[in-house]
């Protein structure tokens, strides 16, 4: 059984299951983590069998409070509130999905895959069984692949996390910041740059690239294990780039963005005029002064 028996439940079958272990970060998710918990008994009821381990980062929702309720044998709370002392968000985003990663080696990984995403706008709309099942029969057999990871609707948005033939976003967190410092031009910078390539990507056919993560992302477990989030960069450098290319150069594999594997992106992550640009930057700028409190 996977946590309280109120919770979630289990359904046995003579088929053996896919197995999935989920590893995520927590902070400030009250809202969407029951709909994480009722999504891990909606794959099992449909033949997987799966196991969750959660990283929670001073959360003041009662997120945490939400986690250890639904701890159990297949549902564990990760504390990584040390997460706090980084020096920025992509050196605190790496080393917290790095301590989940070392977490589930110290404990055996015994699933054949490993399933990394988000709890906040994903868990509204999450990739049904059936796609979570096509996406891993692919992974399975085609063996240059080591992940396939989701697109989103209406649009891809995670451009920070994306390397792809064509496309150089290398330095894009670079020049969001300095975009950031001329509030005038700032919307300006989005269309053109960040909104333009978010379209380019939205597409209905797979993509190869060499990173992509965009809220869902199911790995090989041997070839995960093999990566590492961590890196000498890591400060300018979305954490899943540095897993993706670490994993890759090891391997020789690349990954998919697969087109029927779809989440809901963020209200904030897409285009829809400039003063629901100006309306989510204000409030993203209030969250931050209010969580630094």
């Amino acid at each position: 059984m996977l946590g309280h028996s109120n919770v979630y439940g289990e359904r046995l079958s003579s088929e053996s299951p896919i197995s999935i272990l989920f590893l995520c970060l927590a902070r400030n998710c009250a809202k969407t983590l029951p709909l994480f918990f009722a999504y891990l008994k909606h794959l099992e009821n449909h033949e997987f069998r799966c196991r969750a381990i959660i990283g929670e980062n001073g959360s003041s929702d009662g997120t945490r409070t939400l986690i250890e309720q639904a701890v159990g044998p297949r549902l564990e709370l990760l504390d990584t509130t040390f997460m706090a002392d980084a020096k920025s968000r992509l050196i605190r985003m790496a080393v917290g999905r790095q301590a989940l990663l070392e977490a589930a080696e110290a404990r055996g990984i015994t699933e054949d895959y490993i399933c990394v995403c988000d709890l906040d706008n994903v868990m509204t709309k999450p990739p049904n069984p059936t796609v979570v099942r096509t996406a891993i029969e692919r992974l399975r057999t085609d063996k240059t692949l080591f992940a396939i990871g989701a697109t989103s609707r209406p649009v891809y948005y995670d451009l920070l996390s994306l390397r792809v033939e064509g496309h150089d976003l290398s330095h894009l967190n670079a020049e969001i910041t300095v975009a950031k410092k001329r509030p005038f031009s700032y919307y300006r910078f989005y269309k053109q740059r960040i909104y333009s390539n978010q379209r380019l990507m939205t597409r209905f056919d797979p993509i190869l690239c060499a990173s992509s993560f965009n809220g869902f992302c199911i790995y090989n477990t041997h070839d995960y294990r093999l990566g590492s989030y961590r890196a000498p960069d890591e400060a300018e450098v979305c954490e899943h780039v540095s897993l993706n290319l670490s994993v890759g150069l090891i391997t020789g594999k690349r990954m998919q963005i697969m087109p029927e594997l779809t989440i809901q992106a963020p209200t904030d992550h897409f285009a829809d005029g400039f003063f629901h640009f100006l309306f989510y930057s204000i409030m993203k700028r209030l969250h931050r002064y209010r969580s630094s409190r």
